[in-house]
């Protein structure tokens, strides 16, 4: 059995009487003495006890048995721990058993290592394990940062689009919001433009105080909202001026606005008095302009038609009619105006019955 010689530990192969057949160099290095002829001469006796009460016994009844602890006597007379496998194997002309020792001392040597390797691996999941929980609460904060960061930058952009006193949006949130119905209007699509100015402001303020001021303007932007459709923009143009943006509303919708706002806002009352606003009206076709270009000629013609309102005595509707589009339709405190192209001139003034 040449191939005994090629395995790198002792072994021995007897028959299945215990009468040794082969060994090879490593087992005959390690043991003594060299030639016997059973293998129970190879062990103290103590293990041929154990060899002939339970190895043998399991090895005939299972055919092998594996990691049985046993001692083999060295060629120095000293006992030498080993760990016995054993598998009985058919050959040509019998069964043989085939007995592979591994010296208990280098396994030891090994198990150890394995041991500390074990521990070494535990220590490392344990490591893992608090890098994880570490980098899952960095991960959680880096989501509540995101989160507060978020909430902040919603929060600021919300007040750069706001009005500060009235709650209302501003001049910057009308921009966007002409330039957002700007993406589904067409060149004929038309718009609307209210402005309106609290009447006799500045005495409010001077008799009453700022703070009843700041309670009109309050109060009159809730009216402007409960008067607007919910497509519509209500904002606070700067001061005691306010505008309502009514995208997609002709002259005629945008005349119907202006008789709402009135109504709404004889609500606001200051020392049990209504107050009352002049409003400016005007109405553009889109037109292929740009919405910085279309909100300034709005708010340009409006501005001329509230500074009119306020020239006839207040408390009054002014259209401002390109001639692109009708004239204001009749109604109470409603007049219409067809004005030149630029917003500077004043032609005179026409009332619709």
């Amino acid at each position: 059995m040449f191939y005994l010689e090629r395995l790198p530990c002792p072994v021995v192969v007897t028959n299945c009487n215990g009468h040794v057949l082969h060994t090879n160099r490593d087992f005959r290095q390690l043991v003594a003495p060299e030639n016997c002829d059973y293998l129970d001469s190879y062990f103290p006796p103590a293990s041929r006890i154990f060899l002939h009460s339970y190895a043998w016994p399991m090895l005939l009844k299972n055919g092998e048995f594996s990691e049985l602890y046993l001692q083999l006597l060295t060629t120095n007379g000293q006992l030498l721990p080993v760990m016995t496998n054993a598998r009985i194997s058919q050959t040509e002309s019998e069964q043989v058993v085939i007995w592979v020792f591994f010296v208990a001392k280098e396994r030891q040597r090994f198990e150890a290592e394995l041991l500390k390797a074990r521990q070494h691996a535990q220590e490392a999941a344990l490591q893992l394990t608090e890098v994880n929980t570490e980098l899952q609460y960095a991960n959680a904060q880096l989501s509540e940062y995101a989160q507060e960061a978020r909430i902040k930058a919603d929060k600021f952009a919300h007040l750069s689009l706001t009005d500060p006193l009235t709650n209302l949006g501003n001049r910057r949130a009308l921009t966007r919001n002409v330039k957002q119905w700007m993406l589904t209007a067409n060149s004929q699509s038309i718009s609307s433009l209210l402005l309106i100015d609290i009447d006799y402001f500045k005495q409010i303020n001077d008799r009453f105080g700022h703070a009843e001021g700041d309670n009109v303007l309050r109060n009159v932007a809730q009216q402007l909202l409960d008067s607007a459709r919910a497509q519509d923009s209500v904002i606070r143009h700067g001061g005691e001026e306010f505008a309502l943006w009514l995208p997609n509303s002709d002259l005629e919708g945008a005349t119907r606005a202006a008789k709402r706002v009135h109504q709404h806002i004889s609500r606001v009352q200051v020392a049990g008095e209504s107050i009352t606003v002049s409003i400016g009206v005007s109405s553009m076709a889109l037109n292929g302009h740009e919405a910085g270009i279309l909100l300034e000629h709005l708010l340009a013609q409006a501005d001329t038609a509230v500074y009119e309102a306020k020239a006839l005595g207040r408390n009054r509707t002014i259209c401002f009619a390109d001639q692109s589009q009708p004239s204001c339709l009749g109604s109470d405190n409603v007049e219409g105006k067809a004005l030149a192209e630029s917003a500077h001139s004043l032609p005179d003034i026409h009332r619709i019955n």
